[in-house]
């Protein structure tokens, strides 16, 4: 007759300890797998909306570095759906020499940048600063930096300057003239290094080595209207073209040649209508 098999009853204690050591594992499972899988999930959006190129239009001021610099100024500024989500709808204003800079996204890896510039039409050096005005005369910066391109106007003395105010020229004439050689300068494609207003208000021009005499100004659009006819033969040159007496019915031109340098006379200079050559 065969023996009866006792069945044992369960370790209770055991049984315990394996579910609790189930219930921990899986406590700690879950949470990693969600974190693995959310941490993977950031680093694709990172990867896949990162800054790789920026493009910016419209700086001369500015190199696109710097531009670039200050519009992604964060390292968050490094996505591109960062930078969409800071810049939608905003443009960004107060900086140094610039209206106001458009941010765009061309795609999920570049960014464009358009700077709009506050038109300078020169500049004053005072106090060891450079004050920028714009076509009416207006203070628009001021700042330590020389603008390239942007002529210095000397000759005139000021004690005091307001930003978004107009120069402080009490003499009307004197600021009219700013004026009017800033826009003409602009108008004719000519690039001035400074205006020069003398003792008697007389203006003169000067164009690298070349300093130009245009007078009281008095006959402003046609000496402009005629300067990028000349200033090409006198590339080089080193002395004073008088145009103080240019007119219609005057219309030749002394030059007279700085003859400390003893410049090359190059045949185009000598051939040149309507320049008389003084050494």
């Amino acid at each position: 007759m065969a023996k009866k098999r006792k069945l044992k009853k369960p370790d209770i204690n055991t049984s315990k300890i394996g579910l609790i050591f189930k219930y921990n594992l899986t406590k700690f499972i879950v949470p990693f797998v969600a974190v693995m899988v959310i941490g993977i999930a950031v680093f694709a959006f990172i990867e896949n909306f990162k800054v790789k190129t920026v493009i910016v239009e419209g700086s001369t001021h500015y190199t696109t570095d710097e531009i670039t610099n200050y519009v992604l100024d964060s390292r968050f500024c490094r996505n591109t759906a960062f930078v969409y989500l800071k810049y939608h709808n905003k443009s960004i204003k107060d900086v140094p020499f610039v209206e106001q800079m458009d941010v765009n996204i061309v795609d999920r890896n570049t960014v464009k940048i358009h700077v709009y510039e506050k038109y300078t039409a020169g500049c004053i050096q005072s106090l060891g600063n450079f004050v920028y005005f714009d076509n009416d005369g207006k203070v628009i910066e001021i700042s330590e930096i020389k603008t390239e391109n942007v002529p210095v106007v000397t000759g005139l003395s000021f004690d005091h300057f307001t930003l978004h105010e107009p120069l402080p020229i009490e003499n009307k004439e004197v600021f009219n003239s700013i004026l009017n050689i800033t826009k003409l300068l602009n108008k004719n494609d000519l690039i001035a290094d400074t205006i020069y207003f003398d003792e008697n208000r007389n203006i003169t021009l000067f164009f690298d080595d070349v300093r130009v005499n245009i007078g009281d100004g008095s006959n402003m659009n046609e000496q402009f209207m005629t300067l990028p006819k000349i200033l090409p033969s006198l590339e080089g040159q080193k002395g004073v073209l008088h145009m103080e007496k240019y007119a219609e019915d005057n219309p030749n031109v002394v030059f007279n040649i700085d003859t400390e340098d003893e410049p090359l006379l190059t045949t185009e200079l000598q051939d040149t209508p309507g320049i008389i050559l003084v050494e």
